[in-house]
């Protein structure tokens, strides 16, 4: 009869423990399952940030290489053969024939002409036109996106400069697209050029970063050929072209 009272107690704290137990298994629960949508939301927020970044790297690394291939670029823009070279004659010393072959931007001959000058070191006078390389990395402007290059004449080591053969580019455009825009863009270039050469502010308002003429020049020889280029960021070169080369690009 003594422990009679006990019982009702024992169950009460038993009664306790269980809700106490599903109490603490509920917000475990809670916990666990928020802890749970936490983890997985911030996984997936970071893996969603790192695909972004991914994204805008790769993007970044496209426009750069495509701005560093912009900048490296050149076009082939002339083709010369050494024809013949005659020896001393009367000590007016030699002559070398040479066939000169201007190319358009694809590389298709747009016109031909056999020139004779005196000497062996055959210069080519032009005058050019550079834009920034930031507008020629970006592409932005399509005008302003290469060296434009107006070719003047041809000349020799024994020969003055101002008695040069004229290369013939009426206008400094090929026929081809002589009524276009960009053309009409070139022509207003040519027609005020050493204004723009000798006049900086004139210059900076044509978004030019420098306008002069320049010529390249080398001894050439029967045989050879050379393939007048030009950088889309720099100048003109000159560079000699193999004859293997040189017999697949003659015209039959």
């Amino acid at each position: 009869m003594a422990s009679s009272p006990h019982i009702p107690l024992t169950s009460a704290l038993i009664g306790a423990l269980v809700r106490i137990t599903v109490i603490v298994v509920i917000v475990g629960g809670m916990l666990i399952a928020g802890l749970t949508w936490w983890t997985t939301d911030r996984e997936r927020r970071l893996r969603a940030e790192i695909t972004a970044i991914e994204t805008r790297m790769v993007a970044e690394i496209a426009r750069r290489d495509a701005a560093i291939a912009r900048l490296g670029r050149d076009r082939r823009i002339a083709r010369l053969e050494v024809v013949e070279r005659s020896e001393d004659l009367g000590g007016e010393g030699p002559r070398t024939s040479l066939l000169f072959i201007e190319l358009d931007d694809e590389g298709r001959e747009i016109a031909r002409r056999e020139l004779d000058v005196p000497g062996d070191v055959i210069y080519v006078d032009a005058w050019t036109a550079r834009f920034p390389a930031e507008s020629v990395a970006s592409a932005d402007d399509p005008f302003r996106d290469r060296t434009l290059v107006l070719l003047r004449r041809i000349y020799s080591d024994r020969m003055p400069p101002r008695e040069g053969i004229p290369i013939d580019t009426p206008g400094g455009v090929p026929d081809g697209y002589a009524g276009s825009e960009e053309a009409r863009f070139e022509q207003a270039i040519w027609k005020r050029f050493w204004t723009l050469a000798s006049d900086p502010e004139a210059a900076e308002e044509a978004g030019i970063r420098v306008a002069q003429g320049e010529a390249v020049y080398k001894p050439m020889r029967p045989g050879e050929s050379y393939e007048l280029r030009v950088e889309a960021a720099g100048g003109m070169t000159l560079i000699p072209v193999r004859a293997q080369a040189n017999a697949m690009n003659r015209d039959p």
